[in-house]
């Protein structure tokens, strides 16, 4: 980490190469550390600017991520409210601010894990959509507890996430089943239960994950398969994320294509309907239950919006 700056962070952010709504939140939070520990300002004004351009930058890379921005908005009304004089105090109280975010962080991935290998039983075959830190920690548990399972895990492309995800979990010898994305209709038969993370947590429960998310719920509904959702609970939000448009060099050289609309949507919509359970470190809800879970939260979290 010694060498990270934070316009690399971003770039990675943007790329990809950084992905997964946890560990884009806490990237977020290194830019704000680098930001304050670098930062030569000489005076509280200077350094809260400072900051607020680093916090704008890296919410402008992910508009579909609330967790990231719950992050960044804490850290940054915690730095505003402070009443340290020192600069260069209030410079180290920001970079302490960050890594008691990031241990909470870590803890939240934790309690979602335990939380999650509950689910898994013995025989089951789960399907699983993209890269997400929580599924992965999910099934490690689960793992780790001795359950026997198998894991379908599609590429999910056009950025094959899930060879991240398959390659998490051959390490820790979980047995994979690698396919195309547009086979998970075929290989529905088979699977027990889908369990995906998540981006976003609408509060009619309705759940925001990468693009690919909407078919493969609406396929396990049709079976009866449950599709269970892992996600912390700072992904909870009451307003609709904008919904990343990602370049169509993705996909192809619009130059092979001349003349069509090449559309590339990092994200999809799955209605509530389609929910069988969502996960989180508070516990188990029904979509139902999402509603009363973000007024609590609006009423006792310390998190304020700022973005």
């Amino acid at each position: 980490m010694a060498n990270e700056s934070v316009a690399r962070i971003i770039s990675d952010i943007k790329s990809l190469k950084i992905q997964g709504a946890n560990d884009v939140a806490e990237a977020g939070l290194r830019c704000l550390s680098l930001t304050a520990k670098k930062s030569r300002s000489s005076n509280k004004a200077d350094l809260i600017g400072e900051l607020d351009m680093t916090a704008r930058k890296v919410l402008s890379t992910r508009p579909t991520e609330p967790e990231l921005k719950k992050v960044i908005s804490s850290v940054m009304v915690q730095a505003e409210v402070a009443e340290i004089k020192s600069v260069e105090r209030l410079k180290g109280f920001v970079e302490r601010v960050c890594n008691e975010q990031l241990r909470k962080l870590n803890e939240i991935v934790r309690k979602v894990a335990e939380t999650g290998a509950k689910e898994i039983v013995d025989g089951d075959v789960i399907l699983t959509h993209c890269h997400s830190k929580n599924v992965v920690a999910a099934l490690s548990e689960a793992k780790r507890q001795d359950r026997k399972f198998e894991v379908i895990v599609t590429e999910t492309r056009p950025l094959y996430q899930g060879k991240i995800t398959a390659k998490e979990l051959l390490n820790q010898k979980i047995p994979v089943t690698y396919s195309i994305d547009s086979a998970s209709g075929h290989l529905m038969k088979r699977a027990t239960k889908v369990l995906v993370g998540c981006d976003a947590i609408l509060q009619d429960g309705s759940v925001i994950n990468k693009i690919g998310t909407l078919p493969i719920a609406i396929v396990a509904h049709r079976f009866g398969k449950p599709f269970i959702v892992a996600g912390e609970s700072l992904k909870v939000t009451r307003d609709i994320p904008n919904i990343e448009q990602r370049n169509p060099k993705e996909l192809i050289n619009p130059g092979k294509l001349r003349g069509a609309k090449i559309v590339n949507p990092a994200f999809d919509i799955t209605p509530a309907e389609y929910v069988t359970k969502i996960i989180t470190e508070k516990g188990v809800f029904r979509p139902a239950e999402i509603e009363k879970l973000v007024a609590y939260k609006q009423q006792k979290s310390f998190i304020q919006s700022r973005y």
